[in-house]
């Protein structure tokens, strides 16, 4: 009986399968510092290596039956994976694989939004997978901007700092990019915390959009599935009732 549940859930919400992935990359992001320092040979993005494989997953499996080739999303996770692995055999910090990966991350992590975000401006009736996949654009997003973090630490490095008093040592944001996905999801929401900074133009200008941009898309996605929803609800109304003045005798 549980399993013809989860067989359901997992054929009629493909979008809510890829929420609870990316709601396990939120969490576990920040936790991966921990693991990392008790792995050797553990750093840079292959520190985030299990949560990446579930995110890239169930990216592709979200897509599958929306997205106009799927040829593109076997080509784009199968480079994703293959970037990721190169990644992590080398012992010592590369910048261009690093780089390279983080590229292909994002590249696909676009292609995946933009997919869904088709889907849902498309559809026709609000249902529960449509709701999951406006859930999964707006927290998309925030993973695109992570990974753009990253890239950017690794092309100029210590463009950003932490700021926490209960941190005995500088934090090598390059070994534990878990931090940047962290800082993406506070800008986004406009959280803030300040245990984060940019510390360069390019850094503050990123953080900047994506305030702006997740505020936006608060307010187009939520207009937009209102807007459904009522001409769900309005169509499917009463009929209307037509008065006769024909009497019977």
């Amino acid at each position: 009986m549980r399993r013809n549940a989860i067989e359901v859930y997992f054929r009629e919400f493909p979008f809510g399968v890829l929420l609870i992935a990316i709601l396990v990359m939120i969490v576990g992001a920040p936790l991966t510092a921990q693991v990392a320092h008790s792995l050797p040979g553990v750093q840079g993005p292959a520190s985030l290596a299990p949560l990446t494989i579930l995110l890239t997953i169930a990216s592709a499996y979200a897509v599958w039956n929306h997205a106009p080739h799927r040829a593109v999303v076997i080509c784009a996770a199968g480079v994703v994976m293959a970037l990721l692995g190169l990644g992590s055999f080398l012992t010592h910090r590369q910048r261009m694989p690093d780089f390279a990966h983080l590229l292909a991350q994002a590249l696909f992590t676009a292609y995946v939004t933009g997919t869904i975000l088709r889907t849902v401006f498309r559809a026709r009736v609000v249902d529960g997978n449509v709701l999951c996949g406006a859930a999964c654009v707006y927290l998309l997003v925030g993973a695109l901007w992570g990974y753009t973090y990253a890239m950017l630490e690794v092309v100029n490095h210590q463009s950003f700092n932490i700021v926490d008093p209960a941190m005995a040592k500088n934090v090598d944001l390059w070994d534990e990019p878990g931090w940047l996905i962290y800082f993406s999801y506070t800008t986004l929401t406009t959280v803030g915390f300040g245990d984060v900074l940019p510390a360069n133009s390019y850094a503050r200008s990123l953080a900047v959009l994506e305030a702006v941009v997740g505020q936006i898309m608060l307010v187009v996605m939520m207009a937009r599935l209102v807007g459904l929803h009522v001409a769900h609800s309005t169509s499917n109304g009463p009929g209307k009732f037509e008065i006769s003045s024909d009497e019977k005798s």
